[in-house]
């Protein structure tokens, strides 16, 4: 029983962040980002502008980014990852449940000999 615990935790901690890794790029549509970043200062002065006026205050600074420019941009720094391994909690989860269920069934279906 112990084994079957072990595989199945080892399985749920590789598998689980994989499904989220490729969920998270079969979901991603567009990325903007903004070239020079929004300073707090503009971030603070833009909270009395309507929507309007902000998007196009931002328009000129806006830069369309593609799934892999995203995904390059984003890997090297820690929020990515934390935000990976936050939600790939329920992933692993339900993979470890999975894996832990069927092995339990499988274990029960062999004859007590083997």
């Amino acid at each position: 029983m112990k084994a079957l615990f072990l595989r199945s935790l080892l399985v749920a901690v590789l598998v689980g962040p994989a499904i989220n890794i490729v969920g998270t790029l079969a979901l991603f549509h567009r990325g903007v980002k903004y070239d020079p970043p929004v300073s707090e200062t503009e971030f603070h002065q833009m909270g009395n502008m309507t929507l309007n006026e902000m998007d196009a205050a931002l328009a000129k600074r806006r830069i369309k980014m593609t799934r892999w420019d995203w995904l390059r941009e984003s890997v090297p720094y820690s929020y990515f990852w934390k935000q990976v391994a936050r939600d790939a909690i329920v992933p692993a989860c339900g993979v470890f449940l999975a894996c832990a269920w069927v092995g339990w069934v499988e274990k029960r279906r062999m004859p007590k000999g083997i």
